[in-house]
């Protein structure tokens, strides 16, 4: 009973923790996830973000993927979803990575703030599958 109510609370606290515990007001998002594909010797990165209702996400502002290099990456795409008459709820950013980009932390530039997605340096650990889903930025 003691080891069922153990595992009832990890699975519990893996499922509720937010991805970064002191998000960037200033991005007005939050990040739920990133998926890390790679592609031969390189990477694809998807990050998807939930959008603050009351500020919203300013289409007018660059958003970039930026290396512990200082190199800023553009997405190759960008999907947005949301309900008619309540604006954008959330965002997808698509980025393609070099092996360099991917050894040290990665930030997210959007809005007026900085969202981190990779926390620490190395590769991520990817399996024989080479994909994988991160919701916590320490990968």
């Amino acid at each position: 009973m003691v080891a069922l109510l153990i595992t009832a609370a990890f699975a519990a606290w893996s499922w509720f923790r937010p991805y970064a515990w002191n998000p960037d007001p200033g991005a007005r998002c939050r990040v739920v996830g990133c998926q890390v594909r790679q592609d031969r010797t390189n990477f694809w990165v998807y990050v998807h973000l939930k959008v603050e209702p009351e500020n919203g996400h300013d289409l007018m502002k660059p958003v970039r993927l930026r290396t512990s290099a200082g190199r800023e990456i553009e997405p190759a795409d960008t999907t947005m979803a949301g309900e008619e008459g309540r604006g954008t709820s959330d965002l997808w950013f698509k980025f393609w990575l070099e092996s360099e980009d991917m050894k040290g932390p990665l930030e997210l530039r959007i809005n007026d703030g900085t969202l981190v997605l990779k926390e620490n340096s190395g590769f991520p650990a990817l399996g024989a599958t080479q994909l994988e889903y991160f919701v916590t930025n320490r990968w």
